[in-house]
C-alpha cells in the first residue's frame, strides 16, 4: 500500500492510459493536498454528468451510453489546463451499471482498459470494491486509510 506523501501520479506509464487510484474513503483535505501536490484537477463525474445531461431528457439511461461517456473521459482530458486528472465520484457510474440487469460492466472495464491517446493522465479514484480484477496492477495505486 502506499502512503500519500509518496504517490507519483506524474509519472504514470502509460500516460495516456486510464489509471486507478483505489482508496477507500479519502477526505477532502487530502483530496485537496493530493492534487496541489502533482499540480492535479479534480473532477467531479456527477457534477460533470449534470453539466453535459440535455435539460429535456427527463432519465440518463447511462447503461444505454457507454460509449458517451467514455467520450466524455476524452474530451474532459482534452479540456483541462493540468496535466493530471484525479476524477471523483465515478464510482456513482460504476455502481448503477452494476445494479442493471444484464450489467454492461465488463464491456465498461474492456474499454477503460482500451483507452488510449488520453491528452491528460487520467486517475480514476475508486473504492477497493469496485475495482475490477483484471484491472493492471501497473496501473493502479492503492491507499489505505490510517
Amino acid at each position: 500500500m502506499t502512503a500519500i506523501a509518496n504517490l507519483r501520479l506524474d509519472e504514470a506509464r502509460p500516460e495516456d492510459r486510464v489509471h486507478l487510484l483505489v482508496w477507500e474513503t479519502p477526505n477532502n483535505g487530502q483530496l485537496q493536498d493530493l492534487a496541489f501536490r502533482h499540480n492535479a484537477e479534480r473532477v467531479d463525474y456527477r457534477h460533470h454528468l449534470l453539466q453535459r445531461h440535455p435539460p429535456n431528457q427527463r432519465f440518463l439511461v447511462l447503461h444505454h451510453h457507454l460509449e458517451r461517456e467514455l467520450a466524455a473521459l476524452k474530451t474532459l482530458c482534452q479540456q483541462v489546463s493540468k496535466p493530471i486528472i484525479l476524477l471523483e465520484g465515478f464510482d456513482c457510474f460504476i455502481t448503477y451499471l452494476l445494479s442493471r440487469p444484464n450489467s454492461p460492466i465488463t464491456l465498461l472495464w474492456t474499454n477503460l482498459d482500451q483507452t488510449r491517446k488520453l491528452e491528460s493522465r487520467l486517475w480514476i479514484l475508486l473504492p477497493p470494491a469496485l475495482v475490477h480484477p483484471t484491472w493492471d496492477d501497473h496501473r493502479q495505486q492503492r491507499i489505505t486509510s490510517h
